[in-house]
């Protein structure tokens, strides 16, 4: 295998490939190489790569697709999102704060699977909103390695003015920024170079907005508001990607209802972001080919071979 990290996350590929020497993995069998555009694109049309796997956006994806259509290389391709998160008037009112918070904070924002989409069943949503705003309003912003920061920076500078630009692009829209979506300077003398943002919550929002169809990959949840389970399906699933979807209700029947018609790889009922590596991972449409995690995942790094062995005398028609 040759692992290609993308280069503005280059030194934990590095640190991975000496934990699996140490491990006693054989020397050639994990290789990393460090690059951008060009260095990728040298691999996918490299005869001796069998199987290209891409972690990226859509349109990269889409370039390197074409680029292993020129070999008839199968690929991986796990894509964008910008999944819907749907919590009903039923639901347990805490978890779904938390399912919420989980759902568009992880990581700074920055998870293709995050539920950024966030539908609330109209009863509900001033009681939700207060909640969600009160919590991310707490949220510690700092050094990742103190057990008490919840978020961090974000990637680098390019990707942090272009998330802050999402959030100046709604306001024009019509959205309100009911908390966060600013620089943020640490009291840390060390961290304020650093490329922090508040974590933001939109409200007002619509469906056509910017912040609702493009994926941000930031710490920016839009919330919009239902009335019925027909209408929020429908809407729900009106984009072209389909990484992953998540419902919060105490109806069960009507979860699974729901997550039977969500047009999504990974689907969560009451509870969001659980991504253990026995289970597949993946998307639909836009979001993807092929799967990660769990043991279906062989099928896309193995070949099938079938051979026929005749223990007995040929049966000829001639």
């Amino acid at each position: 295998m040759v692992f290609k990290p993308s280069p503005v996350t280059p030194v934990t590929a590095v640190l991975l490939a000496e934990i699996y020497a140490k491990a006693g993995a054989p020397e050639g069998l994990f290789n990393v190489v460090q690059g951008g555009q060009e260095t990728g694109s040298l691999l996918c049309h490299h005869p001796d790569v069998a199987k290209v796997s891409f972690t990226g956006s859509v349109p990269t994806g889409q370039k390197i697709m074409e680029m292993a259509s020129k070999g008839i290389k199968p690929v991986t391709l796990e894509l964008g999102g910008k999944s819907p998160l749907i919590i009903f008037k039923d639901s347990d009112l805490e978890n779904a704060v938390r399912g919420a918070l989980m759902a568009n904070f992880l990581s700074q924002g920055q998870v293709c699977s995050n539920g950024t989409r966030v539908y609330v069943q109209k009863d509900i949503l001033p009681e939700f909103v207060e909640e969600v705003v009160k919590r991310t309003h707490a949220i510690t912003i700092g050094d990742p390695l103190l057990e008490s920061t919840r978020m961090g920076a974000l990637v680098n500078r390019p990707h942090l003015d272009k998330v802050l630009s999402f959030v100046e692009q709604a306001k024009k829209e019509g959205a309100t920024v009911l908390c966060g979506g600013e620089p943020f300077v640490p009291s840390d003398p060390k961290l304020r170079g650093g490329y922090y943002m508040t974590p933001c919550v939109l409200g007002d929002c619509t469906d056509e907005m910017t912040c609702v169809k493009q994926e941000i990959f930031g710490p920016v949840m839009s919330v919009l508001s239902f009335k019925t389970e027909q209408e929020v399906l429908q809407r729900a699933n009106n984009t072209t990607m389909g990484l992953a979807a998540g419902v919060f209700t105490r109806d069960m029947t009507r979860a699974h209802r729901l997550v039977e018609q969500l047009e999504a790889g990974s689907c969560f009922i009451n509870n969001y972001n659980i991504t253990p590596v026995e289970v597949p991972f993946g998307g639909f449409k836009m979001s993807g080919i092929g799967r990660e995690n769990g043991q279906v995942t062989i099928e896309f790094y193995s070949q099938l071979k079938t051979v026929f062995v005749e223990m007995g005398d040929v049966d000829s028609l001639f």
